[in-house]
């Protein structure tokens, strides 16, 4: 895989792009891309990973909340049932 496919498949911008191609320097450029290159690739990946940590603790967020709601009707339905039992008992 070179350097172009690598581009190409983490979609990097415009300004990224030319952050690599400046890194492009006589001695060591082989390396010194290679270099930049792994590090953006990282950091998008960290990020990208971190997106996907939030959406997924939004998704438990919204379920939590919908069992506690769930929750609260049910102890409301049996606060009822107690009160309808013991007005029962008191009206016999």
């Amino acid at each position: 895989m070179n350097i172009k496919d690598l581009l190409e498949k983490y979609k990097f911008s415009e300004e990224e792009k030319s952050f690599i191609n400046q890194a492009n320097t006589a001695v060591t450029a082989d390396m010194n891309q290679s270099r930049i290159v792994s590090e953006l690739i990282l950091g998008k990946r960290i990020e990208e990973v971190a997106n996907n940590i939030i959406k997924s603790n939004e998704k438990l967020a919204d379920s939590n909340k919908r069992y506690s709601k769930g929750l609260l009707w049910l102890t409301a339905a049996l606060v009822f049932v107690g009160l309808i039992q013991i007005i029962i008992q008191f009206l016999e």
